[in-house]
């Protein structure tokens, strides 16, 4: 292959970057700016501290589980740094309202067969300073199905889902 094909293909190769990106494609993940353009939160209200989960279900391991899925999934999208209280801009609030089992499909002999898992729950970020609300993510629900004996891996992937879902309506640009 000759020196004039290779400069050919380099020419083609930057005409083509060119007309894609003038598509509106991009690279993701390769600057901050870019993540935190989507974030509706202003970045002055980034350093964050979560101050209450509101649990009135029997279930004591929602409140450990949710507030470290916070943590992990937010500072993953760049959404917040979490700091101490007293050093915060924006104070999250979580409140599980519902946390239910259910059975979906019972045998002939009223045996489950598949089983349900849900929860309702909302963030509300507020600003530190004098507690104006900042975001509320509305009531939102999540549900899981499972087979008996996989109620612990259920719980797991519920929890996870609606983690993310929170942290996909706070990362929503419009």
């Amino acid at each position: 292959m000759g020196r004039p094909a290779c400069i050919l293909r380099a020419i083609l190769g930057v005409v083509l970057l060119a007309l894609v990106s003038g598509c509106g494609y991009s690279f993701t993940g390769g600057s901050v700016e870019s993540t935190t353009e989507a974030n509706r939160l202003d970045p002055a209200f980034r350093e964050m501290a979560i101050i209450r989960v509101e649990n009135p279900t029997v279930e004591a391991w929602l409140e450990p589980r949710l507030r470290g899925l916070l943590r992990e999934e937010f500072t993953r999208r760049r959404v917040a740094t979490w700091v101490e209280r007293s050093k915060a801009t924006a104070l999250v609030t979580v409140n599980i309202k519902q946390y239910t089992r259910s059975t979906r499909v019972a045998g002939q002999q009223d045996q489950s067969v598949k089983l349900s898992t849900g929860m309702v729950l909302s963030i509300r970020v507020t600003r530190a300073s004098d507690n104006l609300l900042l975001w509320d993510s509305g009531e939102q629900t999540q549900s899981e199905s499972y087979y008996p004996g996989d109620s612990e891996a259920a719980d797991l992937r519920l929890t996870d889902l609606a983690v993310r879902r929170l942290a996909d309506l706070l990362t929503q640009g419009y």
